[in-house]
């Protein structure tokens, strides 16, 4: 992977620096990630330098396009993710917690902060676990061919497919 989202940490200067990267789909082929067919996203990241203390926010937008788990046809999942570090150097322990922001530890001689991986997890973690179109909007084609029955809006046509719905007010005598 090239070093574009390499962030030189030594020669940061104090306050604020912002970096800001462009995600495409081939951003997470070079992680082997065959499951995402595109992507639109912009990181950007906020570098701030105070004395030692070293902290950057880094921001995930845009659309990943993922096949959608009903009809293999693609679906774009709108990501909106923040991350929020701490850098430190030296061997992690437990006493190191910095309240709402994620720990790194680095080397003492390490001069750069590769963030390409933290985009790649957390870009990755804010996909849904379910992955589907709205109702009524997978290819009506590839549902048929499969058997599926798309899921309808009225609740009629859902109780006509239940095999409970002759028990449906038993108990109300």
């Amino acid at each position: 992977m090239d070093n574009c989202f390499i962030i030189p940490l030594n020669s940061l200067a104090q306050g604020h620096t912002e970096f800001t990267w462009s995600v495409g789909k081939e951003f997470f082929q070079e992680f082997g990630n065959t499951e995402i067919i595109d992507a639109n996203l912009t990181a950007t990241a906020d570098a701030e330098k105070s004395g030692q203390y070293l902290g950057i926010d880094c921001t995930i937008t845009g659309y990943i396009t993922v096949p959608c788990d009903r009809c293999l046809g693609d679906l774009e999942c709108p990501i909106d993710v923040t991350v929020r570090l701490s850098i430190k150097y030296g061997t992690p322990s437990e006493d190191m917690n910095d309240g709402e922001r994620e720990v790194i530890c680095l080397p003492a001689h390490d001069t750069d902060l590769d963030m390409s991986q933290t985009i790649y997890d957390y870009a990755c973690l804010s996909l849904p676990i379910q992955r589907v179109h709205a109702d009524g909007e997978c290819d009506e084609e590839i549902i048929s061919r499969l058997g599926i029955q798309q899921p309808a809006g009225s609740q009629q046509a859902s109780e006509e497919n239940n095999p409970f719905a002759s028990l449906k007010g038993i108990f109300e005598n």
